[in-house]
């Protein structure tokens, strides 16, 4: 008999901004936040807490789903991408194929972002 209780709170354990995303507060017209943190948390415990790959990817989704509320640049990048994103009808694993884009958009994200240095000019 498998637990899910026990596996559950390793995830949670590894996903270390999981209360504080799902306690996000936004505006009742933002309705992709809302199916944000829906998918999120629909990932995340459907992963399996020994497969040292999906444990992985639920820590990237825990961090890009953190830059999206803490963001707003990326937030708004986000957004766009997933109001234009296509699935498959041939695709099985809907929730899968939106965590694995979001989390490509995050790194592409975070390529950028960290090679733009500002430096700020005197005058």
């Amino acid at each position: 008999m498998e637990n899910r209780y026990l596996e559950n709170k390793i995830i949670v354990k590894y996903c270390k901004d999981y209360y504080r995303i799902i306690n996000e507060e936004f505006s009742e017209l933002d309705f992709m936040s809302g199916r944000l943190i829906q998918i999120y948390q629909a990932y995340i415990f459907s992963i399996n807490a020994r497969v040292k790959e999906q444990l992985k990817s639920a820590v990237d989704l825990n961090t890009a789903v953190a830059r999206y509320f803490d963001d707003r640049e990326f937030k708004t990048i986000l957004t766009n991408m997933l109001k234009s994103l296509k699935v498959s009808k041939s695709e099985t694993n809907v929730i899968g194929y939106i965590v694995t884009a979001i989390i490509k958009e995050y790194d592409k994200y975070m390529e950028g972002y960290t090679r733009n240095l500002y430096i700020s000019r005197w005058i």
